[in-house]
This record gives structure tokens, sequence and C-alpha cells, in this order.
């Protein structure tokens, strides 16, 4: 597949975050990476989960037993969550076409010719696999540690247990952006091993030149490996709060990341960040990429892609070396 080449952001070659120098450099390098994950987006989803567990989350009470009445109320409250958020950024960025190719990565728009995808409109494809199965299993991982929680089976850390609990969970909410970036790592490499690529994940590499839709347009299979992340709360200690806040960021952020470009234009010059670059060469090249350049286990491996030519090349001969046809 050849790649069309539109907007190449600033900051090429990428270089990969040190976490290993001295404890001043690796704290502030730390610092700033959170800043970024949670300044604009991640403060929305945190405002966003407040409101939703406040307004829109049945109580906790109710859920000692598995019934459909308050399952189906999360369920149906995730539906309407992700249907508005990439709705909105598609209509913006591809229907509307309110900033043109500006700042898009590849100059293609998204097809309604090909074959692989259903009805051969791929924004129809991706938004059948994203309303259909990823509401599901968001909501099946949700409900489990809600379950949990209400039977006191695992540890419950409550806003009112006092002033050092708070800043507990005030930190966790936070670690909750990292959580979710690093076993992201764990669960894509998974899923690009040859039999879970070939049952699940090669729907959603169907998608070489993304758009918003595309972010959770993903096989039932990858969804339920993709959503798994409160696994983790079965024996870290946090609050049903904290759920909500790692199932919005696994669930809204990929389509900012997929939406194939790196700003969206608010006013004049002004603009907001979106596309993710490095995610977006791993659907160009495949087999480089695999993580996020926050956490950078690509660097430590070997699969880290800057974006620069020589990376690519390097690419290229680890797929000839391997027998597979270079792209």
């Amino acid at each position: 597949m050849t790649r069309t080449q539109g907007y190449v952001p600033d900051g090429i070659p990428m270089e990969p975050p040190r976490f290993w120098t001295r404890p001043s450099e690796s704290l502030r390098n730390i610092g700033n990476l959170t800043k970024l994950m949670l300044w604009p987006y991640g403060l929305i989803y945190i405002g966003l989960s407040v409101v939703v567990w406040n307004y829109f989350t049945p109580a906790l009470a109710r859920m000692a037993r598995f019934e459909i009445g308050w399952v189906a109320e999360i369920y149906v409250r995730n539906l309407v969550m992700v249907a508005v958020w990439v709705s909105a950024i598609h209509f913006w960025l591809y229907v509307r076409r309110a900033q043109g190719e500006r700042f898009k990565y590849d100059d293609r728009w998204l097809s309604t010719t090909a074959r692989r995808f259903m009805w051969r409109n791929q924004a129809w494809d991706n938004a059948f696999w994203t309303l259909v199965s990823a509401p599901v299993l968001w909501t099946f991982w949700e409900a489990v540690l809600y379950w949990c929680y209400a039977n006191d089976y695992i540890p419950h850390v409550r806003w009112s247990d006092g002033a050092g609990w708070v800043v507990y969970l005030v930190a966790m909410t936070v670690f909750s952006f990292w959580l979710v970036a690093g076993y992201f790592y764990v669960t894509h490499r998974f899923l690009h091993t040859r039999p879970l690529y070939r049952w699940a994940h090669y729907l959603h590499h169907k998608n070489v030149n993304t758009g918003p839709w595309t972010g959770l347009s993903m096989h039932p299979i990858e969804h339920l490996l993709y959503f798994s992340t409160p696994v983790f709360f079965l024996f870290i200690p946090a609050n049903p709060f904290i759920i909500i806040v790692t199932q919005i960021f696994t669930g809204l952020a990929p389509s900012l990341g997929h939406s194939n470009f790196d700003r969206i234009v608010v006013a004049g010059d002004r603009t907001l960040p979106a596309g993710d670059y490095f995610h977006d060469l791993h659907h160009k090249y495949f087999e480089c990429n695999y993580g996020t350049p926050v956490i950078p286990v690509d660097a430590w491996v070997g699969t880290w892609h800057d974006g620069s030519p020589e990376a690519h090349e390097r690419m290229r001969g680890r797929r000839e070396a391997a027998g597979h046809t270079s792209r």
C-alpha cells in the first residue's frame, strides 16, 4: 500500500522520551508528558466523567445483582456518548470539511468504493463496528467492576474516607491515563500475533487511510481486550469514578487519534491538537509503533518509527528479512 503524503507535523524525526536519566530530568519529563495527556482533552474526559458519575450512573446499591435495567442504562449512556462525540468530529472534518486538507496527514479522503468495506463505504463500515460492538464491551467491563464494588469483592476507596484518600484518588485519576497508554501496547502487540490478527485485528487494519470512526472500528474480540484496562482495579484500590475516567478515555480518545488531522482549526489561526502521527505511521506501515509515544516501548524493542525516511528503510529491511512484502 502506497502512502499518499500530506501534512507532516513539526518534530520529525520523533525522539522517544527519556525516563532513565537524572532523577530531576526524569521527573520533569514525566510531568511534561502528563500535561500533554491531560491538556486539553484529558481534562475534558475527567470533567465528562464527573457529570456521568453524578447524573448518568445508577446507584451502586442497585448493582449488587446483575439486572438488565441498570446494565441497559450504562449501555445507552455509553452508546450516546460515543455516537455524539465521534459524529461531531466526523461532521466537522469530513462532512463539512471545515478546514479542507489543512493539517491532514494523507491527502486522500475516506473511500466510498472499496470492496473491503461493508457497503463499499469506509465511514459506514467503521461506524457500524463502532456503534454495534464497542459500547457493548465497554459496558461489559464497567458493569463487572461496578458489581464487584457493590459487593465489596475488591478494594474500594471512597471519597469520604478522608483527605489523604482524596489525594490518593486524584493521583489514581491521573495514573489511569498512564495505565491505559501502557496497557495499550500489551494488548495491541498481542493482537498482532498471527491467530489474533487473522481472527480479529485485521478488521481494524483494513483502514490504512484512517478517519474518526476508525478509532473504535474493531472486531468484538478486539473490543473485549481493548476495554479491559479496568481489570487492574480488581487489585489496585480505587473507586468506581476511576473506572469511568479510564473507560471514557479509552472510548473517546481514539476518534481524535485516528482523525488523520494533526490539528483542528477552531478559529482563524487558533487550533487544537487532534491526530496521532505516531499511530498514523502504524496504520500506514503496519510493523512499527505498536504503542504510544508517551511510553516508548517501541524504542526499547526496536520498532520505533520516528517518521524519517531512514526509519522507513530500517523497517523495510526488517520486513524483507522476515520474508514479508515491503510497503
